[in-house]
């Protein structure tokens, strides 16, 4: 690998490389870096491989070599406490909130960098993290009275001093956004030379998120609080100020709750109905919205600010018209509700928290190659498809089912060194390899397919409890040592409960995703072996990759469906919609890739070492009764099939054995 990395970087070649677990792949990467005796930045997908490299990897290499440089890790305002935030919770926040506010704030007192991923451990934290964090649009920057201890701000000052700087995806594809906002000197992260990219395969999601275009509720409350001040200042007397503001809020609460409504369950769409009432909040808000414009556009001549304003609430306006008129062609939206809990009034929007502000409408090309082109060639430059950084790594256990690594080439940009062109017109060349597992699938592993399951479209309630009656023995066989990977949430919830029916008077214990914090579920997974409870994880998505359980804490990895995208997914069906309107297989181009990508990535969590032995369960008959099974499995590391009835004798020869991770 690290011969691969040298030599595509001596020729001025960008590289990708898929190394199974296993590899070494961050002392790989590490060391050829090094080598270059020049700053680099290493981008992760995933917060624990950014702990990984910063606590352990990146130390022990330096050590090793005896090396001496500065590191650091840089991540965005909202993993940050804000100070400001926290002296405003004081007053607004009470009850249960009370002690875990009381608890950061005497940690606050203390830390070192404010970086909330040291709270694990306080309970009710992550419905205070909206009050005590800014984002970029909610900083007061040098007018906060926190200004020069804030901790986001010490982290990019140090950032800009390292010679080793570790950033996430997000903050990336963030600092482009930022970048074609304000201006390439305006930027705050400081890119290099030499950018590895880790977690590679969640760039197209990721950037595509980051890079789209639309509106925040927030902006537009930011907006209507300058407003007040400016005009308090500026134009007190010459028009009804307060009546016009509270339209505008009234009027942007019931749009949030519209728009959710419009959004319809997660497996259905939303009926005429709920799209109608959502067209009238649109229009509702817009009109107040006008109205105020209009009476600001009377008296800009009062200040300058104020008629900044004026201009600032045309762009608006003009944002809200775009979202009524319909997806431009090529273009996708969606509504985005992060955290977002839809219970509750219409107008009471301090009970959904700061997270509420942070929801709004985006719109994105399908791909993100075309996002990066519709940058500005300044802005293009600091990504891999321009000329702007010298050298290029991309590395990932997954990322593609060829040896060329098509599927990867192609959603970024880039052109593989096998095929002539790219989708994306004349791209820039992307050198590649693929690395084989050094770990012994055939004889460590097994792969049981459960015979009599439901249907794939059954509900998940009766898929759950049936799964978990085929379950239950092998657990008790086990004493848990497993987890289970569903693709859905409602699948997740049903599961677990289900477990924990049939568990009950048992030595095991069900832990949940998002019961906990996910380092905490981790740890106590890896510490059951010793103990005399054993545990059951149950998890969604996130639990997909990143996950890292060697020994006896892992033994029995169970899949509850094939992870097929979900056909709800506004951006999938976009996809699809415009391959096939291109004449081509939309299914064998990108659905089938995207999904042995994912099913790759979830069976990988089993083994982690050389003497890992385990079963990997896939609970979906489809993988041998559809023609395309075949062609998931062939994605697969080789796994010899065990049938229903030799997996009890096959478990219990592992429960016998003593496995050192």
């Amino acid at each position: 690998m690290i011969a691969a990395i040298e030599a595509a970087w001596g020729q001025g070649q960008r590289v990708a490389i898929e190394a199974p677990t296993g590899t070494g792949k961050t002392y790989a990467y590490l060391i050829a870096a090094l080598a270059r005796q020049e700053r680099f930045v290493v981008s992760t997908a995933t917060r624990a491989l950014q702990d990984q490299l910063v606590d352990r990897d990146i130390p022990a290499l330096l050590a090793h070599q005896g090396l001496q440089r500065k590191v650091a890790v840089l991540k965005g305002r909202e993993n940050y406490v804000c100070l400001h935030g926290l002296e405003q919770a004081r007053s607004k926040l009470q009850g249960q909130h009370a002690g875990a506010l009381a608890q950061v704030e005497r940690w606050a007192q203390s830390t070192q960098g404010g970086d909330l991923s040291e709270l694990d451990d306080i309970s009710h934290l992550p419905s205070l993290v909206p009050h005590i964090t800014a984002s970029h649009d909610e900083c007061l920057g040098q007018r906060c009275n926190h200004f020069e201890r804030c901790f986001s701000n010490q982290a990019r000052s140090r950032a800009a001093q390292a010679d080793i700087l570790v950033i996430n995806h997000h903050l990336f594809f963030s600092e482009l956004r930022h970048r074609q906002m304000l201006g390439v000197g305006h930027g705050f992260v400081p890119l290099a030379q030499t950018m590895v990219m880790d977690e590679a395969h969640q760039l197209q999601a990721i950037g595509l998120k980051v890079l789209a275009k639309g509106l925040n509720v927030g902006d537009m409350r930011d907006y209507l609080q300058t407003v007040e001040r400016e005009t308090s200042l500026h134009a007190r007397g010459f028009a009804p100020w307060q009546a016009l503001q509270q339209k505008v809020q009234q009027a942007m609460a019931q749009w949030m709750e519209a728009e959710q409504q419009a959004l319809g369950p997660a497996d259905a769409p939303a009926d005429a109905a709920a799209r109608a009432t959502s067209r009238q909040a649109l229009i509702h808000l817009h009109n107040a919205l006008s109205a105020l414009v209009a009476a600001l556009q009377g008296v800009a001549g009062s200040a300058a600010v104020v008629a900044q304003l004026a201009g600032q609430g045309d762009v608006m306006l003009q944002a809200l018209r775009q979202w009524a008129q319909g997806a431009g062609k090529d273009l996708v939206r969606w509504w985005d509700s992060p955290g977002v809990v839809r219970a509750g009034q219409a107008g009471d929007l301090q009970a959904y928290g700061r997270y509420a502000w942070r929801q709004g409408f985006r719109e994105s090309p399908l791909w993100l190659w075309q996002a990066l082109q519709a940058l500005s060639p300044q802005v293009q430059a600091s990504s891999w498809l321009g000329q702007g950084v010298q050298r290029w790594l991309f590395t990932s256990a997954t990322l593609g089912d060829d040896e060329a690594l098509t599927w990867f080439a192609q959603g970024l940009g880039l052109r593989s060194d096998s095929s002539a062109n790219s989708e994306a017109g004349d791209a820039p060349l992307l050198a590649s390899l693929r690395l084989r597992s050094h770990f012994d699938w055939a004889q460590q592993a097994r792969l049981v397919v459960p015979q009599g399951m439901p249907g794939t479209d059954a509900p998940a309630a009766e898929r759950a409890q049936a799964l978990a009656q085929w379950l239950l023995p092998h657990l008790k066989t086990l004493g848990g040592r497993c987890m289970v990977l569903c693709t859905s949430t409602a699948a997740m919830e049903a599961l677990a409960q289900a477990l924990r029916l049939g568990l009950q008077g048992q030595a095991i214990r069900v832990l949940q995703q998002g019961e906990q914090p996910k380092r905490r579920l981790l740890q106590a997974m890896r510490t059951a072996p010793s103990g005399k409870t054993g545990r059951v994880l149950v998890g969604t998505l996130g639990l997909w990759e990143g996950v890292d359980l060697p020994g006896e804490a892992l033994q029995l990895l169970v899949i509850d469906k094939l992870p097929f995208p979900p056909r709800h997914d506004v951006l999938h069906a976009a996809r699809v919609q415009a391959l096939r309107a291109a004449g081509r297989d939309a299914f064998e181009r990108y659905v089938l890739p995207q999904t042995a990508m994912q099913l790759r990535q979830g069976v990988g969590r089993l083994i982690r070492s050389a003497s890992d032995q385990g079963v990997v369960v896939i609970a979906d008959e489809r993988l041998h009764s559809r023609s395309y099974g075949a062609a998931l499995l062939a994605a697969l590391p080789p796994l010899p099939s065990l049938d229903d009835e030799a997996l009890p004798a096959f478990l219990q020869s592992l429960a016998e054995k003593e496995i050192r991770p």
